[in-house]
């Protein structure tokens, strides 16, 4: 059974993954949201070297200047305010400026009554990134897409 959760219980669980590195996060590496009617998909892009060691070991997150990783989450909107995380498909792509593409390979992970999605990708110093990524909640047929640019920087 999923527990309800409210906007301040998921943000603490969407940020356990990048605790230890939150200062060091930059403006590039803000989480985002985006409502579609009564679900709610959080993502959030970011250097994997924010992460320390254990916890990237803990992921299976390979932890290199040049590689980064999306964490997704799919959260249902209640009518009383309060959310309750759902368990969705997830897929999606990035792209580069020259149109380069890659697939992106999203693992479930459930940490307490947290549910969100990781996927890894490499990227080069400042380069500008698309990101295209598909959710369909479980037992629904309807899906959603996302679409942002983001930019990480090497360390």
């Amino acid at each position: 059974m999923l527990y309800a959760m409210n906007l301040r219980q998921l943000r603490a669980a969407l940020t356990l993954i990048v605790l230890t590195a939150l200062t060091a996060i930059s403006a590039h590496a803000l989480a985002d949201e985006k409502t579609f009617g009564e679900y709610t998909v959080h993502y959030i892009a970011v250097n994997s070297t924010f992460l320390d060691p254990d916890i990237a070991a803990q992921y299976n997150i390979v932890r290199s200047s040049r590689r980064g990783f999306l964490n997704v989450a799919v959260l249902h909107n209640n009518a009383d305010g309060s959310t309750t995380p759902v368990m969705a498909t997830v897929t999606g792509s990035r792209d580069n400026l020259l149109q380069q593409s890659s697939n992106l390979v999203f693992q479930e992970v459930h940490e307490g009554e947290a549910i969100y999605y990781l996927a890894q990708f490499e990227f080069s110093n400042a380069e500008t990134l698309r990101f295209n990524i598909d959710v369909q909640p479980e037992q629904q047929t309807r899906h959603y897409s996302i679409q942002w640019n983001t930019q990480l920087y090497a360390d």
